[in-house]
């Protein structure tokens, strides 16, 4: 039997796939993505912290920036402010999402798919 597997590529950007690695990469970001928006819907954000995830109910648009790959067609705002939410390319963590504000990048789970301290301390310090 022969193998047939193509590159295929993203919406909008320079961005090639390459199976079976970027079905791994991408999975992990709609997996951390989802988990987020389970935890939106389900009242579980850390106290003093909002966040907005912009529905428009388009097919997702995964691209790859330079450090990580991200939504780009759905905006999200963390107390108001835009934010980044990607996760680091070819990462073996099980939750490798990052949450980009300006210059600073936080981790936005940990381990467990818990929120991490760190992102908590740094949208808690806002209110």
């Amino acid at each position: 039997m022969e193998k047939n597997i193509k590159t295929f590529e993203s919406y909008n950007s320079d961005y090639k796939r390459v199976i079976p690695r970027d079905f791994f990469n991408e999975s992990k970001l709609l997996k951390c993505m989802g988990v987020l928006a389970l935890k939106i819907l389900d009242h579980q954000l850390p106290e003093g912290i909002s966040i907005i995830i912009e529905e428009s109910g388009e097919p997702f648009e995964i691209d790859l920036g330079s450090d990580g790959l991200y939504v780009s067609n759905y905006h999200i705002t963390v107390n108001g402010e835009d934010v980044i939410m990607k996760t680091t390319y070819n990462s073996k963590s099980s939750f490798p999402f990052m949450c980009e504000i300006g210059y600073d990048e936080v981790p936005v789970f940990d381990d467990n798919g818990d929120f991490d301290e760190e992102f908590i301390e740094m949208f808690s310090q806002e209110q």
